[in-house]
């Protein structure tokens, strides 16, 4: 009996992970259709920057009611219906020319995919243990890097060199496909069988202001601006500090947050799965990566590049600590798809403003500015998480 329930839980995993990496890979097409809609239809950067931007929005506010909505209802429905929805979206866009409509429809696509991250931390959260919360909260984690490496990939060299229109008829039809797979294969009945160990009672809008996660969330969005930071102007900091093209070795920036993620699920294990802990030290790396990169980000191109992806994984290994591992503590109080919302619409709302503060400082600044403001932000997760973890140790567990 014990083997058949772990061999449903792992098929329970696979089912989430899938989910989540057909998420981003009908949300990632856009970044390699972007030429073929500026050349082929003649639209403007900045009308593709406003979908980026609508999509994001869309996306963050969608988490925080989606995320409330996912304690509430059935997530075996909830999350088809995302999926099914956004695999139509796309497969629709790829017959769509006018660029209201495409915007439009990109917009209602990032709503639709908010519907998954705080569900699919609900239903972990009740198929396994508190001791393998870390374990689950990096192996979901890794799913978000799937669109980016299937679309940089093979896929992506067959789609530019075919049709365009395939980067959004192909994640359709396979998303659309795995939503039907959704729906028959997640076990069924281990909610129902684990009712007498979870608090019915769910967090109230109060209890979700209170200062222990309000605490973590702020943590969250310094995490988002600086996450998005690197990620967006890696290149522009490059070409401008050194000068000359992108050097090719800047691929290896996103290799290196995929090493992160695995790095804290080790140092969070080494701490007793102390999450609060855990992002403190990443954090308190990060403040030193960030000093160093301010002293020195004009000595070497290579080291520069390096430095950038250690801070980035840092980051990426915060992101599943605080958007994954300390939502699932709240399973017992049938609140972890609430609070995943709510902490990843904080991380989104940092990733939001990156892009606008990061582009002020730096056209009145140096960007060795932007790496001590950085360091600041990196300081102030360190007190946050450190005055939630205080509150943990005291027995406040909200």
């Amino acid at each position: 009996m014990k083997r058949i329930s772990e061999d449903r839980a792992n098929m329970v995993f696979i089912l989430c992970w899938s989910a989540y990496a057909g998420a981003y890979l009908c949300r990632t097409n856009l970044s390699i259709v972007i030429p073929y809609l500026i050349q082929n239809l003649g639209w403007d950067k900045a009308s593709i920057g406003l979908m980026g931007s609508l999509f994001f929005w869309t996306y963050a506010f969608g988490q925080l009611i989606n995320g409330y909505i996912g304690d509430r209802v059935n997530f075996r429905i909830f999350i088809f219906l995302s999926l099914f929805f956004s695999s139509l979206i796309n497969i629709i866009l790829g017959f769509v020319i006018n660029k209201f409509l495409f915007t439009v429809l990109w917009g209602i696509n990032g709503y639709l995919l908010s519907m998954l991250w705080g569900p699919i931390i609900r239903i972990l959260g009740i198929w396994f243990p508190k001791e393998k919360h870390t374990q689950i909260g990096v192996g979901i984690s890794t799913s978000m890097f799937m669109g980016y490496i299937i679309y940089w990939g093979p896929l992506g060299r067959f789609i530019r060199s075919t049709n365009w229109k395939l980067a959004f008829f192909i994640p359709g039809i396979l998303v659309l496909l795995f939503s039907l797979c959704w729906l028959m294969f997640l076990p069924k009945g281990r909610e129902e069988s684990q009712k007498t160990d979870i608090t019915p009672a769910k967090l109230s809008i109060k209890d979700l202001l209170s200062p222990g996660i309000i605490l973590v969330a702020i943590a969250c969005l310094f995490q988002g601006v600086m996450k998005e930071s690197i990620g967006l102007w890696t290149p522009t900091i490059i070409k401008e500090t050194f000068g000359g093209g992108i050097p090719a070795f800047t691929l290896l920036i996103p290799l290196i947050s995929l090493l992160g993620l695995f790095s804290a699920g080790w140092i969070n294990y080494r701490n007793k799965n102390r999450d609060e802990l855990s992002v403190a030290i990443l954090y308190s790396i990060n403040l030193i990566i960030c000093i160093i990169l301010a002293v020195f980000l004009n000595l070497n191109v290579f080291l520069t590049i390096i430095l950038l992806g250690i801070s980035s994984a840092l980051l990426y290994g915060a992101n599943t600590l605080l958007l994954a591992n300390i939502p699932l503590r709240f399973s017992r109080y049938n609140s972890a798809s609430t609070v995943a919302g709510f902490l990843d619409f904080s991380s989104y709302i940092g990733s939001a403003s990156a892009s606008i503060i990061t582009g002020i400082v730096s056209s009145r600044f140096s960007w060795k500015i932007i790496m001590l403001l950085w360091g600041l932000l990196s300081l102030g997760g360190i007190l946050s998480v450190y005055l939630s973890q205080r509150r943990m140790d005291n027995g406040k567990t909200r």
